[in-house]
């Protein structure tokens, strides 16, 4: 049996050479497509990529100048990333969410609870 296994082996190797690529769509190796550098979807986005925990900032977003804030980081269930953003201050405080995807970049989600943190 053992020298069955050794005689397939060299067999079976070279099968898994003609597979497909598990890159990208246009064939590429995954390493390089994944070193690509990747736009945010949007400016929240953007400010969700690279803020701390606390950190405050500004964006444009339909051509309105909006206060945030980041609130917390933390794993969804699906294993993901997620930032919690605050806009606007005070009572008129709304959270929104953003989650890393595949590519490593951040892009808004649905927030799975509403009105609370």
């Amino acid at each position: 049996m053992p020298r069955l296994v050794l005689a397939l082996l060299p067999l079976l190797l070279a099968a898994c050479g003609s597979l497909p690529s598990l890159g990208g769509s246009n064939g590429a190796p995954a390493a390089t497509v994944a070193a690509a550098p990747v736009q945010p979807t949007s400016a929240l986005a953007a400010f969700a990529a690279v803020a701390v925990p606390g950190q405050e900032g500004v964006v444009l977003e339909g051509g309105v100048t909006q206060r945030v804030r980041l609130g917390r980081v933390y794993q969804a269930a699906s294993g993901r990333e997620c930032r919690e953003v605050l806009l606007g201050g005070g009572l008129a405080e709304r959270a929104r969410v953003a989650c890393r995807q595949g590519d490593g970049s951040f892009a808004e989600a649905r927030p799975l609870l509403r009105g609370g943190r």
